[in-house]
């Protein structure tokens, strides 16, 4: 692996040696906090990558001086000091992704920000955060750490931009290979205070897979080929898709994604996935955030067959369809018969996030031979018990509308696939129908479009 050089200059940049400026930088966590002033916008990295050695001491300092700070993240863990109700007046919190953020909204101080994840770089920039906290792993022979796991939650150029940069080095993450353009690594010398933690990260064990998401991911096998590029997203329908890829037999498939996943790890073992066939980074599985468990992180330490890239590398649409036969697949929540698709609202209420859809989207039906598909189950059940449709006439009021009926190709639920693309607005309601629940076909086709 070839390594970059380092940018940014941290406060005991050439000093000696990387290790002699290691020792320097290194103090208690209570001291690292004092860099950050009341009245700052800190980019804090995200989940398993947390920077909880600080997370207390800052919050004892915000109320030691009656002051505030405004936090930048996402999937902030429910366990936080910073977002503790006690410290509601004290620290407004933005994130581009909702996940347990959606449990703290009604304190008040905690709002999503609509942007696609390829922009997080632009919207925290344009938040203009002096500081910026950020969990690494332990520096290698050449004082280079990895930003780990969750570490393309605040991306290099807010690391540059920050005045002051305080690295938390837990010993337990991973080093994850990352070189070239969009890498994820910081070198010691970049960084203003370094503060030691050894505790292990937050997994995220794989979602069993049921037989509804197993039947969804046997049609969405059908629609890869060999040699394809895919992208995951999470929970049980991606391991039951990666089950059935290798069921199928599928042939040299290459990844590029923005969730690496265990069912990636699964894939790679069993040969499927080799990359072989890639135009971007051959041979190399390719992902932004890795979520998973520890088989997954024991998998992808130190492992030459992964590169770690920054999301706004990893998502942006036109460098995803430098690949050729790229298929996407993400989830949807529901849609409605002209194909509006909702993805991260419950009514208007923000439940997760427009996250990468709409780029992959885009990017996956841009790229030469490339498919774009979105799989939702047909229906759900209400806490009363009552089936409802997962697609419908029209989105409920408040709806976001996440990706537009323009940009949707496949639509795939337990009952088949709809392939929407350039079909007129009765074609494709009618295509709907056929892969919605039975017991509201009846329904839905009294309200189809005249």
């Amino acid at each position: 692996m070839s390594f970059p050089t380092p940018v940014r200059k941290g406060r005991a940049s050439g000093s000696g040696g990387w290790r002699r400026q290691y020792e320097a930088l290194r103090m208690p966590a209570a001291q690292a906090a004092e860099l950050i002033r009341p009245g700052d916008a800190a980019a804090v990295s995200a989940s398993a990558n947390w920077p909880y050695a600080v997370d207390a001491p800052l919050a004892e300092r915000l109320r030691s001086q009656a002051g505030h700070m405004e936090l930048l993240s996402l999937y902030a863990p429910l366990d936080t000091a910073l977002l503790s109700p006690v410290n509601a007046d004290l620290v407004s919190y933005q994130a581009n992704f909702f996940s347990g953020e959606r449990l703290l909204a009604g304190q008040g101080n905690v709002w999503y920000v609509p942007a696609h994840l390829s922009a997080t770089g632009d919207w925290m920039c344009a938040r203009r955060p002096r500081a910026a906290v950020i969990t690494c792993s332990a520096p290698d022979e050449n004082g280079w750490m990895s930003r780990s796991l969750w570490g393309a939650s605040v991306p290099r150029r807010v690391l540059e931009q920050a005045e002051a940069v305080v690295v938390v080095v837990n010993d337990q993450l991973p080093f994850l290979p990352s070189d070239g353009e969009g890498h994820m690594l910081f070198h010691v010398s970049e960084a203003d205070a370094i503060v030691e933690d050894s505790r292990p990260p937050a997994e995220h064990p794989p979602v069993p897979a049921g037989e509804t998401d197993r039947r969804i991911a046997e049609y969405i096998a059908d629609l890869v080929p060999d040699g394809a590029c895919v992208q995951f997203g999470l929970g049980g329908l991606a391991n039951a898709v990666g089950e059935c890829l290798a069921d199928a037999g599928k042939r040299d498939l290459g990844l590029q994604t923005e969730v690496v996943g265990n069912c990636v790890m699964e894939l790679m073992k069993k040969g499927v996935l080799n990359n072989s066939r890639k135009q971007t980074c051959k041979g190399r599985s390719v992902g932004a955030y890795l979520i998973g468990d520890k088989r997954l992180w024991d998998f992808a330490r130190d492992n030459p067959m992964f590169c770690q890239k920054e999301i706004d590398w990893t998502n942006d649409p036109r460098r995803i369809a430098e690949n050729d036969r790229v298929v996407s697949i993400n989830n949807a929540m529901e849609i409605d018969l002209t194909g509006q698709v909702n993805a991260e609202s419950v009514g208007p209420r923000q439940y997760s996030g427009t996250g990468g859809q709409l780029e992959w989207v885009l990017g996956s039906q841009w790229s030469r031979d490339g498919r774009s598909i979105l799989a939702l189950r047909s229906s759900y059940r209400d806490k009363a018990g009552v089936l409802h449709s997962k697609i419908v006439p029209q989105l409920p009021l408040g709806s976001v509308v996440t990706t537009p009926r323009t940009c949707v190709q496949y639509v795939v639920t337990e009952y088949g696939v709809a392939d929407l693309k350039y079909k007129s607005v009765l074609e494709r309601a009618r295509a709907l129908i056929a892969i919605a629940h039975p017991d509201f076909r009846a329904e839905l086709s009294r309200a189809l479009p005249v």
